[in-house]
């Protein structure tokens, strides 16, 4: 689900001009390697939860940003950003419980 939610957001940015490439999402809004996305598919793995975090948080802080802006553009991308950051913790917190529900099972 993680990785499904990373490919989701990465390819809203792209549409949004927010990235030009897989490397500068891996690099400059996960704070990963630029292969991060290869490596998670490859090995059949989770999103780490830094990386769910990590993007969240950015996605939330531009929203804000970007919802103070006078232009409806702006603004149209600060909706997309937090729904985007939703998602993200919506992941986070399903792995989450994935997680202590193995624990207590």
């Amino acid at each position: 689900m993680s990785q499904q939610t990373l490919r989701e957001v990465r390819d809203s940015l792209l549409h949004l001009n927010a990235v030009n490439s897989e490397r500068e999402f891996c690099e400059r809004w996960l704070c990963k390697s630029e292969c991060y996305l290869r490596t998670l598919k490859i090995n059949h793995i989770d999103a780490s939860a830094d990386a769910l975090a990590t993007l969240a948080s950015k996605l939330g802080h531009y929203a804000i940003e970007l919802s103070n802006s006078t232009q409806s553009h702006h603004r149209h991308h600060a909706q997309e950003f937090a729904r985007l950051k939703r998602l993200c913790e919506h992941s986070l917190f399903a792995q989450a419980e994935r997680k202590w529900r193995r624990v207590t099972a």
